[in-house]
């Protein structure tokens, strides 16, 4: 049997414990009230915090904003503004499509010091690379023959536009015109017989990025030229640059090229038997022939008269500076033309250099 007054004496001293205990649970409370009062600190100093953040905004951005240099701005709009004046100012006119002979109009490239138009565009375009950028598809082309010479304005489009009025001579500075980088552009094949002779009214270029420079210099080569646009053509002109900014092309104002017309007709009203003269004479038919040859037998007399021959022919033909004048300049009692010192022909009359032109 257990000592009661050791059990007593075990329950006093866990008793004592139990004291201890709580008074451990009082410090315990008085550590909580700490707490809570550690935790009232915080609170303030979380309402002192959010009190800052209410006072001081970070700054609002936007990183995709850019502001453009005003200067670009005004270049930009000077530079549509000169596109669309240009395009303001050319002839609207009903296409004159009869009469058009590629051959007629278009001998091949002209040579100057052994080398033709198509090696000096090709050398011009040429990068430092040594490849060429086809601006119609944005293709790299690495070889030149990979590549064709198109006419901006297309040969049978410059007929229908005003060149059926045109002398031969014309015609040759036109397809050779090296003048203005506009007038000729090397491209792909693929992409220059896409083209073939369409205006824009038909054809864009497939790369899009192109079209605001390809409607600009379009209107750059009629306005040199002095062709018209056709009222469809103009229309879809206008809807083109009309979209364009004037930083998506560069632009200078075209130098006039000079062009010389075959003698109007007395009449030159736009009747159908007016535009079947026209296109006669456009494709070389006799009234086209006796015109000619009027006006040359005119100055190779006058010049004969003067004793102001040239001196690279025979028989007299007038002497005028550069190559002004061409076979079909001439008449029949002065074909052929013999040329006196073979390689000495400032008019390209000898086009195969046997020291005789105008054969045919």
């Amino acid at each position: 049997m257990a000592d009661p007054d050791s059990t007593g004496s075990s329950s006093a001293a866990t008793g004592g414990d139990g004291a201890a205990s709580g008074e451990g649970g009082a410090a315990t409370g008085e550590d909580g009230a700490a707490s809570g009062e550690g935790g009232a600190a915080t609170g303030e100093e979380g309402a002192a915090s959010g009190d800052d953040d209410t006072q001081v905004l970070p700054p609002v951005t936007f990183p995709d904003a850019s502001i453009r240099d005003p200067e670009a701005e005004a270049a930009d709009l000077a530079r549509r503004r000169s596109v669309i004046g240009l395009f303001e100012r050319l002839r609207v006119e009903a296409e004159q499509r009869r009469g058009y002979d590629r051959d007629a109009v278009f001998g091949g490239w002209l040579y100057s010091n052994g080398r033709s138009t198509r090696d000096r565009v090709l050398g011009a375009e040429r990068r430092p690379d040594g490849t060429w950028l086809s601006l119609y598809d944005n293709v790299s082309v690495t070889a030149a023959a990979d590549l064709d010479i198109d006419h901006m304005v297309p040969l049978a489009e410059a007929w229908e536009s005003g060149g059926h009025r045109w002398t031969a001579d014309t015609w040759t500075r036109f397809a050779n015109d090296l003048g203005d980088p506009r007038s000729l552009i090397a491209v792909t094949a693929s992409s220059n017989r896409s083209k073939s002779a369409r205006d824009p009214a038909q054809w864009w270029p497939p790369e899009d990025a192109y079209r605001c420079q390809y409607a600009a210099d379009w209107v750059t080569v009629k306005s040199r030229w002095d062709l018209a646009v056709d009222s469809v053509e103009q229309r879809v002109l206008d809807d083109a640059l009309d979209s364009c900014t004037g930083g998506e092309f560069e632009f200078s104002n075209p130098q006039t090229a000079a062009t010389t017309s075959l003698t109007p007709e007395p009449d030159d009203t736009a009747t159908d038997e007016g535009e079947a003269d026209v296109g006669e004479a456009g494709e070389g038919e006799p009234n086209q022939n006796e015109a000619g040859e009027g006006e040359s037998a005119d100055a190779a007399a006058s010049a004969d008269a003067r004793n102001d021959c040239h001196p690279a022919y025979e028989p007299c033909l007038p002497n005028l500076p550069g190559d002004a004048i061409n076979c079909g300049d001439l008449t029949a009692s002065q074909k052929p033309v013999v040329v006196k010192v073979i390689g000495e022909d400032p008019y390209r009359l000898d086009r195969d250099g046997n020291g005789v032109g105008c054969q045919s």
